[in-house]
């Protein structure tokens, strides 16, 4: 719940508890590019755009997707000032010029500001009163461009019947208290009693377990704001769509194709939502009763726009792709249909036969988590095929359909990436490594940092003080003599067989490995930039 600050008059609940501010890669500009493309639109490339954030808290979500597009434009509201003030300060720390956040309310938004490309308003939309709800849809309605693309989150029901249980049952035990911490360990130890008190084997009481398991691992900040705020009001998608209908708006796809399609449910299930529901807001209606969704991300476009829905193997060809998956196989004979297997960092699988998307797949896993585009994808996987080959157009674009249709199954199933921009970061240590400016300013109060792929990645000791340490100034000797002195001062302290270490030269042994493989894995986590 990102930013519901934004719509709370007076000091808010958000001054006294901030809530964590993170960023959500589901609503990356380019993510949205993306889907928009796949669907048939034309959007504003996100190197040239224009982005509104509503609810964006301290701008743990906007400013680094501002450092990552100097030439877009981005423009976030809050009505928390403590969180406001906090992402002003990193913006100047950062020193970037093209985003500004603004304190002020959601709703005082106007044609005055212009129209955007891109609008986000995550975690906000179920915890605002419903006049605000509608403001959220105005904006949408009328400041977005006519091929852009508005990402709302929302809670949902069916799913938030019971997790509305729960809240409540939450908040009428913590209403007895005023401390928010307090208030948070109050319904911590209510949901513990339930679980405890209902008998086990009532679905009852294994929902209870579910939504314990869920919340024990959440900070406090999470729970006062999710459950234990005044404002939740969950809609169903149906509803949700008949909103955003009534600001001209219409429903273009969730945030990640793979939640959207019936592939996952058995035979029986596929043909009956077949058979009930040939209209697209209707069959992800019946989905959420199938799958007792409780959270959406929806995006949405202008009602005139003409969307395609039938995808094709020709619409991953205009993306650049990547995938984590690598051969689980040695000496594998790329040319023969035998299956190969491709494993992600996850323990998850695939299995390819056609040559092409083996040898496609394989070189994948080696550049992985950099992209490429398709084009030059596919020439890779022919050129490690054979070094000579011999062939007509028609066998080459039949070839070429057959590699986009296999990735495009997989696209849908979520096993591979696709981007509609190549990769805003290095995957090679160069003399003079830099980090993100993002990450350099992160670190030097959090070792949770925001990569150059819009996700959380946390950084141990070592990695922190590189990061500080790799402005693109430095090279590696250079690093590695400042790293050295940090031992020397205290900074960090090195141990070996119970004795710590401050003699020069065995401190520059043990460093030196220790700094190369770190900043190796800088590269691998995508905080390095050219």
């Amino acid at each position: 719940m990102e930013g519901a600050s934004a719509v709370i008059s007076g000091p808010t609940k958000y001054d006294q508890v901030p809530y964590e501010s993170y960023p959500f890669h589901q609503s990356q500009p380019d993510r949205l590019a993306t889907m928009a493309k796949l669907f048939g639109m034309n959007p504003t490339p996100v190197n040239k755009c224009r982005v509104l954030e509503l609810g964006c808290a301290s701008g743990g979500n906007l400013i680094p997707i501002a450092s990552i597009y100097p030439e877009s434009e981005f423009v976030g509201v809050d009505l928390s000032q403590v969180q406001v003030s906090a992402g002003q300060e990193m913006i100047k720390g950062i020193g970037l010029k093209n985003v500004e956040l603004k304190c002020m309310s959601i709703a005082d938004i106007n044609a005055d500001y212009g129209k955007f490309d891109y609008i986000i308003c995550h975690g906000v939309y179920s915890w605002v009163p419903h006049e605000v709800q509608d403001a959220i849809m105005r904006i949408c309605g009328e400041n977005l461009t006519d091929q852009g693309v508005a990402y709302i989150s929302y809670n949902t029901y069916p799913g938030w019947h019971f997790r509305g249980i729960i809240r409540e049952a939450m908040i009428y035990h913590a209403s007895q208290f005023t401390e928010p911490a307090v208030k948070a360990a109050q319904g911590r130890a209510l949901l513990d009693f339930l679980a405890q008190a209902v008998p086990e084997g009532q679905a009852y009481g294994l929902m209870l377990k579910d939504e314990i398991n869920i919340l024990k691992n959440q900070k406090d900040y999470y729970l006062l704001h999710e459950h234990l705020e005044d404002v939740n009001y969950p809609n169903y998608f149906h509803d949700f769509i008949e909103k955003a209908q009534a600001h001209g708006l219409q429903f273009l796809s969730e945030a990640e194709l793979s939640v959207m399609l019936t592939s996952q449910f058995p035979q029986n299930v596929r043909d009956t939502l077949n058979r009930i529901s040939n209209e697209i807001v209707k069959t992800e209606q019946y989905i959420d009763f199938v799958r007792n969704k409780y959270f959406r991300q929806t995006l949405l476009c202008k009602k005139d726009v003409t969307l395609n829905r039938n995808l094709t193997p020709a619409n991953i060809m205009q993306f650049y792709v990547s995938s984590p998956f690598k051969s689980q196989a040695e000496n594998v004979d790329l040319r023969s249909p035998q299956g190969e297997t491709f494993a992600a960092p996850n323990g998850m699988t695939i299995t390819a036969t056609n040559p092409l998307v083996k040898a496609a797949l394989r070189y994948l896993g080696q550049i992985w988590p950099r992209t490429i585009a398709f084009d030059e994808l596919f020439s890779i996987a022919q050129s490690s095929l054979a070094s000579v080959m011999i062939k007509d157009a028609q066998t080459l674009e039949r070839e070429k359909q057959a590699v986009a249709a296999d990735l495009l199954s997989l696209y849908a199933g979520g096993f591979i990436i696709l981007r509609s921009n190549p990769s805003p970061f290095v995957t090679e240590v160069s003399q003079n490594p830099h980090a993100s400016e993002v990450a350099r300013y992160q670190v030097k109060t959090s070792n949770v940092l925001t990569n150059r792929v819009h996700e959380a990645v946390t950084a141990d000791l070592v990695a922190q003080h590189l990061i500080d340490v790799c402005d693109g100034k430095r090279n590696k000797e250079e690093i590695l003599n400042e790293m050295v002195a940090r031992v020397k001062n205290g900074a960090i302290n090195i141990h070996k067989e119970g004795k710590k270490v401050e003699d020069d030269a065995a401190i520059r042994e043990i460093l030196g490995p220790m700094v190369e493989s770190s900043l190796q894995n800088l590269a691998r986590v995508c905080l390095l930039v050219s």
